[in-house]
């Protein structure tokens, strides 16, 4: 038989002082002592600790995410209800939430469809622009502006083009 306790198992000590009289209601007094050492109280505390800290944690990044999604939000109903500059900055709101650490499926569903409307807007714009150089090309003038001043959405060119678009904005002038 192995044992740690010098060959002795704990109920030979329990025997001993059954022989020794020290009994209680007839049976062996066993040996008392602390239930859990410093230790394992300290252990204890550090792991109800982590728990808590990771609970309130979570929960603040929650609310922290509802926040920013319903400020990005509000951004796009309001470009959606007319003030169109304001897509672009519903967009950069959207592409901030990235790096958020708490999204609930129904915040990235909403957060995919709303940068996929102002993607498909933007590449919208792009083919109308590319649709007036090609106009351009061909000698129609009149077509290439009408197209160009026929557009009333946001402005989601890129630096380089937006200047072919208000170039091509100014013949109409």
């Amino acid at each position: 038989m192995v044992s740690f306790l010098n060959g002795k198992s704990p109920f030979d000590e329990a025997e001993e002082k059954l022989e020794a009289g020290e009994t209680v209601n007839g049976r062996p007094k066993m040996p008392t002592g602390p239930i859990m050492g410093w230790q394992d109280g300290v252990f204890l505390l550090v792991v109800i600790a982590l728990i808590v800290g990771g609970y309130q944690y979570y929960q603040y990044s929650k609310k922290k995410s509802a926040e920013v999604f319903a400020q990005c939000n509000s951004m796009y109903e309001l470009a959606v209800a007319g003030e169109a500059a304001k897509y672009l900055e519903a967009e950069t709101c959207y592409e901030s939430t990235w790096d958020l650490g708490f999204v609930s499926d129904s915040m990235e569903v909403l957060r995919q469809d709303r940068l996929g409307a102002i993607t498909d807007m933007r590449s919208a714009q792009k083919d109308m622009l590319q649709d007036a150089k090609d106009a351009l090309e061909d000698g129609d003038t009149a077509k290439a502006v009408s197209v160009v001043t026929g557009y009333t959405g946001a402005m989601f060119l890129a630096r380089d083009d937006k200047k072919k678009w208000e170039s091509i904005a100014a013949l109409a002038k």
